[in-house]
């Protein structure tokens, strides 16, 4: 049996590379006598995970690895979550919780909610956690902690797995934020998508200036630069929209920047500016 408190006894993690792996870790963190299984496609990758301590034992097959789990955690990319979902229902027991760490939210849970048995229930999730490096090897207990954990619940269903999830990201040390698809997709679009591409941008702009003169400012303004295409290539393609729409304002606020430099008023800007950032700040 799982420590008191603890929502969930038997887990699978498909997909145990940053993210999947920081859950492991973080789940044993609070009750190591949970069982943790992973599934995934590298025998060695998975058996590099059990080694770390992120999983107790894996499989490859869906089919064997997933039947006697009580809670599943679709955790690889966008692209193979929304591949994984098509064969996933004959392989889950009844009653079993499906949840994702999906960035964006529309694609992934309507899929799940138009696929998967009514036997199971899938509750869409996004800890808005990460690092600059992937893989299994960069895998923290620590990485939700002060997080938000955004949880998506089919609309109009409300049953006790709701409360079950939120208990879990809570034992993570993030705190849930619930949310519909669409709202999440147009939020992260602002608070997450567009400065990822902003850093990318302003990293590119800078390309042929003297890198001995950049200070710890452009260092922090272009940390996000690093993260790979590979990474953000789903999310781009399925919240495009809401990226658009982000980056179109953004564009005209750095118009009105232009025109307010010139006539010296971007007082009230840095202010507002400076509120936000305190706020954003106190938040963590």
């Amino acid at each position: 049996m799982p420590d008191e408190g603890f929502p969930f006894e038997r887990v699978a993690i498909i997909g145990v590379g940053l993210i999947g792996g920081s859950l492991g870790l973080a789940f044993k963190h609070a009750s190591p006598s949970i069982d943790i299984r992973g599934l995934g496609r590298d025998p060695e990758r998975l058996e590099l995970a059990r080694r770390l301590g992120a999983i107790d034992g894996f499989a490859v097959g869906l089919d064997e690895g997933l039947n006697d789990r009580d809670l599943v955690i679709l955790a690889s990319t966008i692209e193979h979550i929304l591949q994984t979902i098509d064969t996933l229902g004959s392989c889950l027991g009844p009653g079993a919780v499906v949840t994702d760490v999906g960035s964006t939210k529309r694609s992934i849970c309507s899929r799940a909610w138009g696929h998967l048995p009514p036997t199971v229930e899938f509750i869409g999730g996004h800890p808005v956690a990460g690092r600059e490096s992937g893989g299994v090897t960069n895998s923290l207990p620590t990485l939700f902690r002060k997080a938000p954990y955004v949880l998506c619940p089919a609309p109009d269903v409300r049953t006790t797995n709701l409360e079950k999830l939120r208990r879990l990201v809570k034992l993570l040390g993030a705190w849930p934020v619930i949310m519909t698809p669409a709202e999440h997709d147009r939020t992260l679009a602002w608070m997450s998508h567009l400065p990822q591409l902003l850093s990318t941008a302003l990293a590119n702009e800078c390309q042929e200036q003297p890198v001995e003169v950049g200070g710890s400012g452009l260092r922090d303004m272009v940390r996000l630069a690093s993260s790979p295409y590979s990474t953000w290539s789903a999310i781009l393609e399925t919240n495009g929209d809401n990226v658009d729409s982000a980056l179109q304002f953004f564009i005209e606020r750095l118009q009105r920047f232009r025109q307010e430099l010139k006539a010296g008023g971007l007082a009230d800007e840095f202010t507002r500016a400076a509120t936000f950032a305190r706020k954003l700040r106190s938040s963590y």
